[in-house]
């Protein structure tokens, strides 16, 4: 099988930044800029000018369809890049109280003073919401560093097929767009599973992108097709009728959980585990298992709490009033990271159960044993 280098997986880091990045490393640079005054009347002149966190500012806001929208970030200089298929933390302070919530750039990457995200309002979602009735061009937001292992092979694949549902479309388009800018030639397909034509996210630029670019074909797969036609799910038959030459593909996959989970369940009957990378959108399921309810010791806090039966270690701290960092809260970007020094614990995404010393996402490890030890 024939397969490509992927000549756009490490970003450059522009030499002014990097100048500047060791002149705050300095020492006496670190004296100074570490004093609140200095970082208050920085900020007070330009909010871009912060010397200790990443921030943007919103340049554009592009109305997707009625329940989606683009936000058009320009970085400050902390900004070092991105790889196609990551997602990146938006931290937003809503009646005075800070929420995260991760989602991924839908631009490709490098060759741009700017990035995006797409944000899909969601019903009762505080975040998504508040980003939709309240930014605009000229507010600045805070943000934590992109992360997350969905990314394009370093090798190249020979052929591709990307499975996209909802607003998983976001990632595959950042992935989309990177190969096709870097000129890749071999052949792409893109399924995209939608409600109806109007929920169509990216859709003006896929039809223009496919008109682009001969090997590229992207497939709509309509809830409602508006013309009485039959809804289209996926399906064993479906996609053997779409993509013959499907179990060729590596394939790249994200969605809704219950979308997600039929693809992945089709891809492990047919022995295809091995050619799909997935992210999920939306909280992910829980893989089913006897739980055990566990005695969580917190090596740096010098406690003892207790985590019932399937309940994840991220909850059973919050549960005790601990305030861990996370982020995405469904094991995906890897801000709640924390080091397990004994006992076991299962992943409830793969059902993975794991022993000893090793570094966790508390936020989908759940007790396998009836004792814990964190690094916390």
């Amino acid at each position: 099988m024939q397969t490509q280098t992927n000549r756009f997986s490490n970003q450059n880091r522009p030499f002014h930044k990097a100048l500047l990045s060791r002149v705050l490393d300095n020492r006496v640079a670190e004296t100074v800029i570490e004093q609140p005054v200095m970082s208050y009347y920085l900020q007070d002149i330009n909010p871009l000018w912060s010397l200790k966190d990443l921030r943007a500012r919103v340049v554009k806001v592009i109305d997707e369809t009625h329940d989606a929208k683009t936000f058009v970030l320009q970085p400050s200089w902390r900004w070092e890049g991105f790889t196609a298929g990551q997602n990146i933390g938006v931290n937003v302070e809503i009646d005075g109280v800070t929420h995260r919530r991760r989602y991924s750039m839908s631009c490709a990457q490098g060759r741009s003073k700017t990035f995006q995200i797409t944000v899909k309002r969601v019903e009762g979602g505080r975040v998504s919401n508040w980003l939709h009735d309240h930014v605009q061009p000229g507010d600045v937001l805070n943000l934590s560093a992109p992360a997350g292992d969905f990314v394009l092979p370093a090798e190249l694949p020979a052929k591709i097929l990307m499975l996209g549902g909802g607003s998983g479309i976001t990632p595959l388009m950042s992935q989309l767009q990177t190969l096709l800018d870097n000129d890749y030639a071999s052949d792409i397909v893109l399924m995209y599973f939608v409600r109806s034509p109007a929920d169509r996210i990216f859709g003006q630029r896929l039809d223009v992108l496919e008109a682009e670019h001969p090997n590229l074909q992207v497939q709509w797969c309509f809830e409602d097709d508006g013309q009485g036609g039959k809804p289209e799910r996926f399906s064993a038959k479906q996609i053997a009728k779409r993509v013959p030459d499907y179990s060729e593909r590596a394939a790249f996959l994200c969605g809704p959980p219950g979308f997600m989970a039929v693809v992945r369940e089709h891809w492990e009957k047919k022995g295809l585990d091995d050619r799909l990378a997935f992210e999920y959108f939306g909280a992910p399921p829980v893989v089913a298992a006897d739980g055990v309810e566990a005695s969580v010791v917190l090596n740096k806090k010098d406690r003892n709490l207790t985590a019932k039966p399937n309940q994840n270690l991220l909850e059973a701290l919050e549960a005790a009033g601990e305030t861990p960092v996370y982020g995405c809260r469904m094991g995906i970007c890897h801000e709640c990271k924390c080091r397990k020094t004994s006992g076991a614990v299962r992943n409830v995404l793969t059902g993975e159960v794991t022993s000893g010393e090793e570094d966790i996402q508390i936020c989908v490890s759940v007790a396998a044993s009836s004792d814990v030890t964190l690094d916390y």
